[in-house]
């Protein structure tokens, strides 16, 4: 009997220990949208949607847990938008339809943090879709008013980005100011990211932000005339292969996404350059940065690169494109048979010469 009874105790506790586990309960309350509205729920490191429901009576409720602080966006068909950080919490938004990127957001205090620094940049963000808006309505694009509309752009995103590094540098470290860090650390002076990334405790440190953060501390971008560095991935059967299988021959690493308009408009030129040249010992080491493995082999098939390409699927977070600090793509390295990078950010028929 006593053990019947401390079996039925300890399984209680499992049972109660498995509904106790804690997730994050999102409710809105909105104005102005319309009752059967649907929201999509996306995770943006993930590029994809985890959730998604139907406003009724104004109101709506997201549910799910995560192991970590996750940027989010919740948005409509009509792209009505308002980005929040879903941690295993209850969140409260409250907002309306003609000001939803700038809707209420309580009970969290990673959000916190975000709703401060996103207010202040409001009157620079309101002017800079203004001068869009007149840029789009010009018939020439290149004007002395279009040159003079891309200056006044280029102006208002250097202030946001000096207000955004001083968050980061007078706010207590926090998972915001880190993720503020990871966006902006090619912003940053070396020196700088250093000391700025020390102030942050350990158990940040060692998230996907901070892991890629340390990347770029601890190496030097490889440049024109640096001996590449080895990565390594796997490609759509899951066989790993590394950068440097392809040593004593030319090689492209070229590092692209299936989500990347740009890098999808160069693929023609670049399939036409590996056509041409492959017989003369000429390879490509594609590595992209997604996320969905589906979208990826789907893009390799639709634009037929034949090459071979690997991904670790760990998007912005990949280690290997930390390594050649990769923020932006497409982008490439040219490699000679020695092992040496000969060019880089090769586009169109300038890979043919």
């Amino acid at each position: 009997m006593h053990f019947l009874n401390t079996l039925i105790i300890c399984t209680f506790l499992s049972v109660s220990s498995l509904l106790a586990q804690p997730g994050y309960t999102i409710k809105m309350e909105l104005t102005g949208f319309s009752d059967g509205t649907t929201f999509e729920l996306v995770d943006l490191d993930l590029g994809k949607v985890i959730d998604s429901t139907r406003l009724s009576g104004g109101k709506l409720t997201f549910r799910g847990s995560v192991k970590n602080p996750v940027v989010g966006r919740i948005h409509t068909i009509d792209n009505k938008y308002v980005i929040v950080y879903l941690e295993n919490k209850p969140i409260t938004i409250r907002g309306s339809y003609d000001d939803f990127f700038y809707a209420e957001i309580e009970g969290s205090e990673i959000n916190d943090y975000w709703i401060r620094s996103r207010n202040a940049q409001k009157t620079y963000q309101e002017a800079r879709d203004s001068l869009i808006q007149k840029y789009m309505s010009l018939g020439d694009a290149d004007s002395l008013q279009a040159r003079q509309i891309g200056l006044k752009v280029n102006e208002i995103d250097r202030r946001t980005t000096d207000y955004r590094k001083k968050f980061i540098q007078n706010e207590k470290p926090s998972y915001f100011t880190l993720n503020e860090l990871f966006y902006l650390r090619n912003d940053f002076s070396p020196d700088s990211l250093k000391y700025v990334f020390s102030r942050f405790p350990s158990d940040l440190q060692k998230t996907k932000d901070g892991l890629v953060i340390s990347s770029y501390i601890e190496n030097t971008r490889p440049q024109t005339g640096h001996h590449f560095i080895d990565i390594e991935g796997f490609d759509p059967s899951g066989r790993k292969h590394k950068l440097s299988e392809f040593k004593g021959q030319y090689v492209l690493l070229e590092f692209w996404a299936s989500w990347c308009g740009p890098c999808r408009q160069e693929n023609p030129s670049t399939v036409k350059t590996y056509n041409r040249y492959q017989k003369k010992g000429f390879q490509i080491f594609g590595f992209s940065t997604d996320t969905d493995r589906e979208s990826w082999i789907k893009a390799i098939k639709k634009d037929s690169l034949s090459w071979l390409n690997v991904s670790d699927l760990q998007g912005t977070h990949s280690p290997g494109a930390a390594l050649y600090q990769v923020r932006g793509i497409p982008q490439n390295f040219l490699i000679d048979p020695k092992g040496t990078i000969i060019a880089t950010d090769l586009r169109g028929d300038a890979l043919t010469e």
